[in-house]
């Protein structure tokens, strides 16, 4: 249970209370607490509910929050079955787009200080009108995040070591981040935006990523882009200076030192060399 204190507050049976959301994710998950700090901020109260626990709190909840990897036969049950008793609304969100659904739930807590439906509990007195019904929701799908498996990216570091980024992420930002830098590396990123993107200091976003991934998070979206660089160096409609521009760098000086650091060549030798 997931208490919203410095949200508009709601009436519920004849009292004003804290907007409240029921929060499900798989056992597996080993960041509960740090994972709903990601996605709501720091200004909550969380309750670990207990199996089969039902108090007047949980039947206040304004909607059901659904955190999870992917839907069986048996969570599709289970949204029409037990979680969706309290009548509240039910919101299914995946990995790839759980930031969008976290952004929806705030908004949707948040119209309570305009008045608007769908902002309290179902049976909480609020205006006429058309707001979320028990649904479940699924949350439409994020198109600018890369949604296949994590893609094979290594690196040679300064003494030589092959680095493999890790495919299967425990930490949700971490993996979200890796998806973001996957969809946009031609935009410009950066280590601070990313951490703002998930609610964390830059210095422990750093130190998140490179425990999950192994390597930094730097490295990475640099890796990134010239492995995209290499795939467009082969094709020949493109100058180099076209490619760099696409792959996000700053200049084509800038990516000709960086791709002869990473790969050892100038970006116009790899093109002319055997194995482009």
């Amino acid at each position: 249970m997931i208490e919203f204190p410095t949200y508009p507050k709601h009436q519920f049976q004849g009292r004003e209370e804290s907007q409240r959301i029921l929060f499900y994710c798989p056992r597996a998950e080993i960041n509960t607490t740090e994972l709903c700090l990601a996605l709501f901020g720091s200004q909550i109260l969380m309750h670990r509910m207990q199996e089969g626990e039902s108090t007047e709190a949980q039947a206040s909840a304004s909607l059901s929050f659904v955190y999870t990897g992917e839907t069986p036969d048996a969570l599709r049950a289970a949204l029409t079955g037990q979680i969706t008793q309290s009548g509240a609304p039910v919101l299914v969100t995946k990995k790839t787009n759980v930031v969008k659904a976290a952004r929806m739930v705030t908004q949707y807590l948040g119209t309570a200080a305009l008045g608007l439906p769908g902002s309290a509990h179902p049976h909480a007195e609020k205006p006429a009108g058309q707001g979320l019904d028990t649904g479940p929701h699924a949350i439409p799908g994020d198109e600018d995040l890369y949604s296949e498996n994590l893609p094979e990216i290594t690196m040679i570091d300064e003494q030589g070591n092959l680095i493999h980024a890790s495919h299967t992420l425990q930490d949700y930002r971490a993996e979200y981040a890796c998806r973001y830098v996957l969809a946009h590396f031609h935009e410009n990123i950066n280590r601070d935006k990313m951490a703002e993107m998930v609610n964390l200091s830059p210095g422990y976003f750093s130190n998140l990523f490179r425990q999950e991934v192994g390597m930094s998070f730097s490295d990475y979206l640099i890796q990134v882009r010239v492995e995209n660089a290499k795939s467009l160096l082969r094709r020949f409609d493109l100058s180099v200076d076209a490619i760099s521009k696409r792959c996000g760098f700053h200049s084509l000086a800038h990516f000709s030192r960086t791709f002869k650091d990473r790969c050892g060549m100038s970006p116009l030798k790899f093109r002319k060399s055997p194995h482009s």
